[in-house]
């Protein structure tokens, strides 16, 4: 496949200046851009469980997690736990889990109202909304206005069950 691209990057020029030539350099993006099934793949993000997932979280190393820190961790560990396939995109019926009160959250979720719910509108959704200042006043037990892993750890537990 290597020399294909190397062939196509030294032809691009030449191409583009002939006619129908920068839809067949776009056609040819599109094509190695793009999975076979059309569907654009999921963010390759990996969110390691336990003391392994709050260490990247704490962007300072300050050993806690400050209310922006916690925000995007907190939002990214329900996100992972509930995205039962691990596809990157949680469904409806991945986020109520057989609760049907959860319907509406869902679609305050999905900024696109395309059913699913990515990564990053669950991350901007935690964001704009400041559900992590309630999440602070019931986890942060010291009440240090920042998070240690054992307050993560705990807080998670209560809400989702253990980590896995």
């Amino acid at each position: 496949m290597k020399p294909i691209i190397q062939i196509f990057a030294r032809n691009c020029r030449s191409l583009i200046r002939h006619p129908g030539g920068v839809i067949l350099v776009l056609a040819a993006v599109a094509l190695f851009a793009f999975p076979a099934n059309g569907i654009t793949p999921p963010p390759q993000t990996v969110v390691p469980a336990g003391a392994d997932a709050f260490s990247p979280a704490d962007a300072n190393h300050d050993g806690k997690l400050s209310r922006d820190e916690a925000s995007d961790f907190i939002v990214i560990r329900v996100f992972v736990a509930r995205d039962s396939n691990h596809d990157g995109r949680m469904t409806l019926e991945e986020w109520i889990g057989g609760d049907p009160t959860r319907s509406a959250d869902f679609k305050k979720r999905d900024a696109n109202n395309d059913g699913i719910v990515t990564m990053e509108e669950a991350i901007a959704y935690g964001r704009a909304s400041g559900v992590v200042i309630d999440i602070m006043r019931e986890a942060d037990t010291d009440h240090d206005g920042a998070l240690t892993l054992a307050e993560v750890t705990a807080y998670y537990a209560s809400r989702e069950g253990p980590a896995h």
